[in-house]
């Protein structure tokens, strides 16, 4: 390789690191990480008394939950299950919860819980381990993503 191709490479390199670098905002401060576990802990709350109303500003309009059972639904879907009373959850609580921001505006949160839901009839407990996304839409942080797996 010669020295003009050498040298080529690395300014192509700082100038696609320079590129990113510019594109990737502020991160969250850490206030909104705080409000971010205030959040995740009072729409856990929520969803145990079954209170759709108080979950519908957490949760945005684009959401897609993942359960552990590997059931997808929209927001729509799960706030029609919450009523429906189908499945209850009678405990879900936070074991480890390690907030990361992607921006001002982005919140990526991998934790675990302790679960006792009741599905059909059936108690079901767990420990499951979940990645969620939160977005701030018209200043509040909305839930936009959940995926979640049951740990073995």
């Amino acid at each position: 390789m010669t020295v003009r191709v050498a040298l080529s490479r690395v300014v192509f390199a700082l100038a696609l690191a320079s590129t990113f670098a510019a594109a990737v905002p502020a991160a969250a401060p850490s206030a909104d990480l705080k409000e971010i576990e205030n959040i995740e802990r009072a729409r856990f709350q929520a969803w145990i008394k079954g209170d759709a109303k108080a979950m519908d500003p957490m949760l945005g309009e684009d959401l897609l939950y993942c359960h552990a059972s590997t059931v997808c639904q929209t927001k729509k879907e799960i706030m029609a299950s919450i009523l429906s009373k189908e499945t209850e959850y009678k405990k879900m609580e936070i074991v480890s919860f390690k907030p990361r921001a992607l921006g001002p505006d982005a919140i990526l949160i991998n934790g675990k819980l302790d679960v006792v839901v009741i599905d059909k009839g059936k108690e079901l407990k767990f420990q499951g381990i979940y990645t969620d996304a939160y977005v701030k839409r018209d200043g509040r942080w909305q839930l936009v993503s959940w995926q979640s797996t049951r740990v073995p």
